[in-house]
């Protein structure tokens, strides 16, 4: 090991060490890592950022230890390959192929729109998750007007936002295509997504402390811990690994 702590006379980083020390040496750590040879990877002073979730699958090092510097990105990467592979395990269980299309015609609007067959899917699993969270029927979710009642939103209009956010934060479906299945303006969807997410991870403007954030004073409030654990039911059922 001692001959490996450097490199080309520069110390190695210590995400890097641990790395190797973990996987029991540098040759083993290229060869659990699937690489053909030593050589390229012996040349690491540290982990590359477009390789730090392979090195830590291969050392069962956590990529936060590998490169520390870079915590925030692997949070959003991490997520982001989690939704990814939800979407995928959605599209295998329920044979929606990406790239199909389908075509809906809605009874207020005049021609009918074609939407992806794995977006349309999306919506309405997200749709009927947000009812069934909400203890609605999912069709009088579907069927709520679009506008509020008197400034105030239904229980069945705020289980459709709610029902959009999750369609665009977890299905990764966009909002112009959100809307269209389900009769609302962008704007609509857009303002939905954006509220749960402030509500989600802890910035409601009408409580607790002021933070700044994009430039404007906020109150912050802490996350609501609800929601984190409805979003990964629904990666359950969306992945068919849970959920009821």
């Amino acid at each position: 090991m001692a001959g490996e702590t450097r490199v080309a006379g520069r110390e190695r980083d210590p995400g890097l060490l641990t790395a190797i020390e973990a996987a029991g040496g540098l040759r083993a750590l290229a060869r659990k890592a699937g690489r053909r040879s030593h050589q390229a990877l012996g040349k690491w002073v540290k982990v590359p950022r477009c390789e730090v979730f392979a090195i830590a699958a291969a050392s069962g090092v956590d990529a936060e230890i590998l490169r520390p510097d870079l915590a925030d990105w692997i949070k959003t990467e991490r997520t982001r390959r989690l939704l990814e592979r939800a979407r995928e395990k959605f599209s295998v269980r329920t044979g929606l192929t990406p790239g199909a299309a389908a075509t809906v015609k809605r009874p207020e609007k005049g021609d009918p729109q074609t939407f992806d067959l794995l977006d349309l899917g999306m919506v309405t699993a997200a749709t009927r998750f947000a009812a069934r969270e909400r203890g609605l029927d999912v069709r009088a979710v579907f069927a709520a007007p679009a506008g509020g009642a008197g400034g105030k939103p239904t229980p069945a209009q705020s289980a459709r936002a709610y029902g959009a956010a999750l369609a665009v934060v977890v299905g990764r479906v966009s909002s112009e295509t959100v809307a269209g299945v389900l009769g609302l303006t962008r704007q609509n969807v857009d303002g939905a997504a954006e509220r749960y997410l402030r509500a989600r991870d802890g910035d409601d403007p009408e409580d607790g402390e002021t933070v700044m954030e994009r430039g404007r004073v906020r109150r912050a409030k802490s996350a609501e811990d609800g929601l984190w654990e409805a979003e990964r039911r629904f990666i359950g059922e969306l992945s068919g690994e849970g959920g009821r």
